[in-house]
């Protein structure tokens, strides 16, 4: 049992490489870059996004996201529909569409609106998913129908523990808050100092936690990213794998894709 489960992993693994690193690429940037917390600190997430102004950030506003929320339906979607990509194309494809969709709407949106800044991987993710859905219709409804479970699933449970987290944060203060004043009811310099410098600390780490959860509350969803994202990621299709895309198409039996529609004669 303990074997044919490790050779169905090795076998996942092997079959999805491409699919699996860009998950984990996503997955350990976001760990990385917010230390273990569940949001990344406004600053940082302003310093990496995309703008007019930060060209620079084409391909690091694709690693970065506001939340653990924004991160797992970002995740789950990519994992799911690029699995799709790469059972139909090759790793390299699927690495292929995700970044050139992701920069090429980047580019573009941000020429069209200079004053807003880009964030999160959906764009290249997106170009993945319509990539997903030319190449095989049916399995990709199928995974639709997952993303949109663990999306109705995640809102709420990191909603949870966000709050968690808040009152975790404030709890800290107030007893450190307590500590201090006996520290200096007792005159103990030494211990005044060291429990100073813990509040601190502790009134940081909750200030930059309420500031970034509010920061990520406030973010909008522009569609027209996402519908220049899939667009993109056709014409990745159409541009560098056109036999095969066609092949798939046809294999369908799509009605507006041209041949595939027609019937064969009784």
């Amino acid at each position: 049992m303990g074997k044919g489960v490790l050779a169905l992993v090795v076998w996942v693994a092997r079959r999805f490489k491409a699919s699996i690193a860009l998950a984990l690429l996503l997955l350990v940037c976001y760990f990385l870059l917010s230390y273990g917390s569940l949001f990344i600190t406004k600053s940082l997430l302003v310093s990496l996004s995309l703008n007019a102004v930060k060209p620079f950030n084409i391909v690091s506003y694709m690693i970065v996201h506001m939340s653990m929320w924004h991160l797992a339906v970002n995740l789950v979607s990519l994992l799911l529909f690029a699995a799709v990509v790469e059972a139909a194309l090759s790793p390299r494809d699927v690495f292929g569409i995700f970044f050139f969709s992701g920069m090429a709407t980047g580019a573009l949106f941000s020429l069209l609106n200079p004053g807003i800044a880009l964030i999160g991987a959906s764009a290249g993710v997106c170009g993945v998913m319509a990539s997903a859905f030319v190449l095989n219709a049916r399995q990709s409804l199928a995974v639709l129908g997952i993303v949109v479970v663990v999306f109705l699933l995640a809102f709420p449970l990191f909603g949870l523990l966000a709050q968690g987290q808040q009152h975790y944060l404030v709890q800290k203060n107030v007893e450190l808050g307590s500590a201090l004043s006996n520290a200096i009811k007792s005159g103990d310099e030494e211990r005044l100092k060291a429990v100073a410098g813990q509040k601190a600390i502790a009134e940081a780490e909750l200030k930059s936690f309420s500031e970034s959860k509010n920061f990520a509350s406030g973010v909008e969803i522009d569609p027209f990213l996402h519908s220049y994202a899939a667009i993109f990621g056709v014409v990745y299709l159409l541009a560098f794998r056109r036999k095969q895309t066609m092949a798939a198409v046809k294999k369908q039996r799509i009605p507006f894709f041209g041949k595939g529609a027609v019937k064969k004669a009784p």
